[in-house]
């Protein structure tokens, strides 16, 4: 059976994007991989979350947009004794439905993938309130990911190409900022 939900043509669309940002972001086990991969993601995940906070946000979408992880990050950083990286540009997030499911497609996808990477954080003894903060809250929040799944299959009138686009337009965005935090390492 083909499926043709509108999850499954945003992977397949964005699949490439995706599987080039997870290979230069790889993985962790030491501490200093921690930290450079820690440096990335404030430098992906601040101006994008500031930019979304200053966007418009439409009455069914609003409950995926008023969670934050950036202040987590910035208190993980000062853990680590280490300066949040120069932001990236954030990609222009259009006040429209499809760039904020877009976005939010990568933003809340990035939460499953926190769990794996919360494991390794916690064995690198990193942890909720040390280093960590912003992987554990993302790894605690279960049902955020099938519910935003929920609403990206029953919103209406919308073009899945233009929701693709953008995911694609973050995807990019993000892998720039973590090949700049790798540089910099």
């Amino acid at each position: 059976m083909n499926d043709r939900s509108r999850r499954a043509i945003l992977r397949d669309r964005t699949a490439a994007a995706h599987a080039s940002l997870d290979g230069t972001i790889g993985g962790f086990d030491d501490l200093q991989a921690y930290k450079t991969y820690l440096f990335g993601m404030s430098a992906f995940r601040l101006p994008v979350e500031q930019a979304m906070a200053a966007a418009p946000w439409p009455a069914r979408l609003a409950p995926f947009g008023s969670d934050s992880i950036g202040a987590l990050i910035l208190r993980d950083c000062a853990d680590l004794g280490m300066a949040p990286a120069t932001p990236v540009a954030a990609p222009t997030i259009a006040e429209t439905p499809e760039a904020m499911l877009g976005m939010l497609y990568v933003l809340e996808g990035s939460a499953l993938g926190a769990r794996l990477l919360y494991r390794r954080a916690k064995a690198l003894g990193l942890t909720e309130s040390f280093g960590a903060r912003h992987l554990a809250a993302q790894a605690a929040v279960t049902d955020r990911w099938p519910r935003f799944l929920a609403l990206l299959e029953a919103t209406e009138a919308i073009e899945i190409d233009r929701v693709a686009e953008a995911s694609t337009a973050a995807f990019t965005v993000a892998e720039k900022a973590f090949k700049r935090a790798f540089h910099a390492a």
